[in-house]
């Protein structure tokens, strides 16, 4: 299997998009009662646009073993129908010992990610065990989007780099616990500055960056200071403004036209800054 980074890059090139599309399903929202058929009519309407999926698990086991009958079609769907879109597992798990190994089975086995998310708050050893793939990406929960987020990960703490908050003490530090390339951070688009201090001390780490649309973080700087000094390696998610983009029977149609739009104005941006695809 190819390494992480370079199956992401290809993702991104194929078609020269940063977007990546959040499937996080609500039956009371959709306008057809199906999640699987609710989440292939958004796969196909926007199969050319992304880089990636994101399906958040949160949403999927809330329905019970419908939810999860329906995730598995949802996987296999974009495998047919966006086989170069790298799918993301929005599991946030974390824990130690047999229990990271089994969740590692299930997000990378199991369930057939290509990345997950992971909440590193155990430390390096609730990590270690789900990068062990060098073609499996593990994106670990550095900086939310949600106001909270604040409460524990900015704190200062006194590290090798002097005072500095949490959060980009774990940045730096993460970043040194795989030789395979294959860890990214999440980020949210909704804290510019602190997106901005980790990009500098983290240049070719990919990241995944939560927060645009709906939450409201400005995508002009989340692209800005986001991505790599090659205008890669940075994919913004949008959940409900895309995929909840129409409450009605043309909900696929209006999930195309936001996807085209966010992709138009991410390239856009990316060209005004020498950075564009060709």
């Amino acid at each position: 299997m190819a390494k992480f980074l370079d199956r992401l890059d290809q993702a991104c090139q194929k078609t020269e998009s940063l977007v990546c599309v959040g499937l996080d399903v609500d039956p009371e929202r959709m306008p057809v009662p199906g999640v699987a058929d609710f989440n292939r009519a958004i796969v196909d309407a926007t199969a050319d646009l992304v880089c990636a999926y994101k399906p958040n698990l949160a949403f999927y086991e809330a329905l019970g073993i419908p939810g999860l009958v329906a995730l598995e079609e949802t996987v296999s769907h974009i495998r047919v129908r966006a086989p170069q879109a790298i799918i993301i597992g929005d599991a946030k798990r974390g824990d130690i010992g047999p229990s990271s190994a089994a969740y590692v089975k299930a997000m990378f086995e199991v369930w057939d990610f290509d990345a997950v998310t992971v909440n590193p708050w155990g430390g390096q050893d609730t990590v270690a065990p789900f990068l062990e793939d060098p073609g499996k990406g593990v994106f670990l929960w550095c900086r939310g989007s949600n106001p909270g987020s604040s409460d524990l990960q900015d704190l200062e703490i006194v590290g090798p780099e002097g005072n500095i908050p949490l959060f980009q003490h774990l940045a730096t530090s993460a970043t040194q616990w795989t030789s395979h390339g294959n860890l990214g951070l999440v980020l949210g688009a909704t804290f510019p500055d602190q997106l901005r201090s980790v990009r500098l001390s983290c240049p070719g780490v990919p990241f995944l960056i939560p927060g645009v649309g709906a939450q409201g973080g400005d995508l002009e700087v989340a692209v800005r200071d986001g991505v790599d000094a090659n205008g890669r390696r940075a994919i913004i998610n949008s959940s409900r403004g895309i995929i909840f983009a129409s409450a009605g029977r043309d909900f696929a149609q209006a999930a195309r036209r936001e996807t085209a739009r966010l992709r138009d104005r991410i390239n856009q941006i990316l060209e005004a800054g020498g950075q564009g695809w060709h």
